[in-house]
């Protein structure tokens, strides 16, 4: 309609010359016809001027939906706090998979509950070294599910592994940790960080979840319970943090059945072997402690005694204690309702038990609060 409109326009102009109109009007007439050709052209021109623009504006769309659907993060999944960093990344993934653990049960269930350990010297402890790291592994096979492990130990006496093999476990990790934060579960990790983020001040020590992913950059996005910072690290570049340079990530895979009965009894002896110091060889364990269990509580007492730990080393030793035994009276507590009714009045005389130890350590913690010079040594005032 636009163009016969035009073209009628023209032919009247050229009809007009030809009738001997005089210059100037043929001139504006000339112009007129550019103008509403312009005009003509532009209004026909828009529409595919629109078009293109929301072609191009479809494709970075589809572009942005691309590299949304190359990374994912699962909100609100994050590492409970609590001394060990094991049990802190544990629980949130059972969680995730919609299993019923509790921190009590988790920590009764691997001995945190139970254990002490001291070191003669400077007395300085990490308490849940031997479990998180070691001994873990002789429960988790017990927990109600199947679990992935991706491991490599760099610096041992048996050979290193070649790049190629390192690379490849790697790979085979991160299409495993995807297809895991796909499904909605976090994985974990151990130690995941740089050598330069930890030089940088990423304190992501012990176990971490992994609770995202981009594939556009190849990072994990992690969660630590003690470093509270939210960061990503390039799936293939971390392992190297620790002595022995381990690699090791977790992924849960399927439920399979849970003996809870044999699975309580199983988590009761290992409570009584740590009193009695008999839940592992000292000699054998990869983090060197002096004593544990009651042998553990002697040791402490006669450096107390003797001046040879500082304050702020018992406030902290005390403040372990006092989780580690809150949850062992929480978890005897919750499993008295599965068993006879002489075993669960024993299980329950044993949480009260529990109950009055942690009065004491709570009065020791307070005493130590009151010092103001933590590195002094306590005095015979303060012992009294």
């Amino acid at each position: 309609m636009q163009l016969s409109w035009t073209f009628r326009i023209v032919k009247r102009i050229k009809q007009l010359r030809t009738t001997g109109v005089p210059f100037e009007l043929s001139g504006a007439a000339g112009h007129i016809v550019v103008l509403l050709t312009l005009i003509v052209l532009g209004g026909l021109l828009f529409p595919f001027g629109r078009l293109i623009g929301s072609a191009l504006a479809a494709e970075t769309q589809i572009a942005k939906t691309e590299k949304m659907l190359k990374k994912k993060g699962l909100d609100g999944v994050k590492p409970v706090r609590g001394d060990s960093t094991f049990i802190g990344t544990l629980h949130p993934t059972l969680k995730a998979a919609e299993a019923d653990w509790s921190i009590p049960r988790l920590t009764g269930t691997f001995g945190h509950a139970f254990s002490f350990s001291m070191k003669i010297g400077d007395g300085a402890v990490w308490q849940q070294a031997n479990i998180d790291w070691w001994l873990l592994w002789d429960m988790i096979t017990d927990i109600g599910y199947e679990f992935q492990e991706f491991q490599i130990v760099r610096n041992q006496k048996q050979p290193a592994p070649t790049p190629e093999e390192l690379q490849n476990i790697k790979d085979q990790t991160w299409e495993k940790v995807r297809a895991s934060i796909d499904r909605g579960i976090p994985a974990i990790a151990w130690q995941p960080m740089t050598v330069a983020q930890r030089d940088s001040g990423v304190s992501a020590y012990g176990w971490a979840s992994l609770v995202g992913y981009d594939e556009t950059e190849n990072t994990y996005t992690v969660r630590h319970q003690h470093y509270t910072t939210e960061y990503t690290v390039p799936y293939d570049q971390f392992g190297s943090t620790d002595p022995v340079g381990w690699y090791c990530v977790m992924v849960l895979g399927e439920k399979k059945p849970l003996n809870r009965m044999a699975l309580e009894i199983k988590s009761l002896q290992h409570a009584i072997a740590f009193a009695h110091g008999t839940r592992f060889d000292l000699k054998d364990a990869p983090y060197a402690v002096d004593a544990i269990g009651f042998a553990a509580y002697e040791l402490w007492k006669q450096a107390l005694e003797r001046g040879d730990v500082d304050v702020g080393f018992t406030e902290h030793a005390a403040w372990i204690l006092w989780e580690m035994r809150e949850h062992a009276a929480a978890y005897l507590r919750e499993i008295t309702d599965h068993f006879p009714e002489a075993s669960s009045r024993a299980l329950s005389d044993a949480a009260t038990f529990y109950d009055a130890e942690i009065k004491a350590v709570v009065k020791l913690v307070n005493i130590c609060k009151g010092h103001e010079r933590k590195h002094e040594t306590f005095t015979t005032s303060i012992k009294n």
